[in-house]
């Protein structure tokens, strides 16, 4: 059983943008992250530093994980969206070679 799809075009590039705005913005918080655990690590000395630094670094690396997946979607949302807007532009097309073309004879 098929099932149809609506998509509404511009709401979808509106996402588009804003998980790519998103995922710019995590990159740099996975950056100030991991400066911060560096910088924590280096200014509390013994167990408590390393477990700072520790932690910072741990941050990090969720917060860089979930940049790469973030823009990984912004990706893929982007394909689609294209692909979505070039079939839409071929049916826009279709229709209007059948307006413009002689009328249909039943046979």
């Amino acid at each position: 059983m098929s099932h149809l799809i609506s998509v509404q075009l511009d709401a979808l590039a509106v996402l588009l943008e804003e998980l790519t705005a998103l995922g710019r913005q995590l990159a740099e918080e996975a950056e100030l992250s991991a400066s911060t655990g560096r910088s924590l690590g280096e200014a509390l000395s013994g167990a408590v530093g390393l477990a700072a630094g520790d932690v910072g670094a741990d941050w990090a690396a969720v917060v860089t994980a979930l940049t790469a997946r973030t823009l990984a979607l912004a990706a893929t949302l982007d394909v689609a969206l294209a692909a979505y807007r070039s079939a839409d532009a071929g049916l826009a097309r279709e229709i209007g070679a059948g307006r413009a073309g002689p009328a249909a004879v039943a046979r």
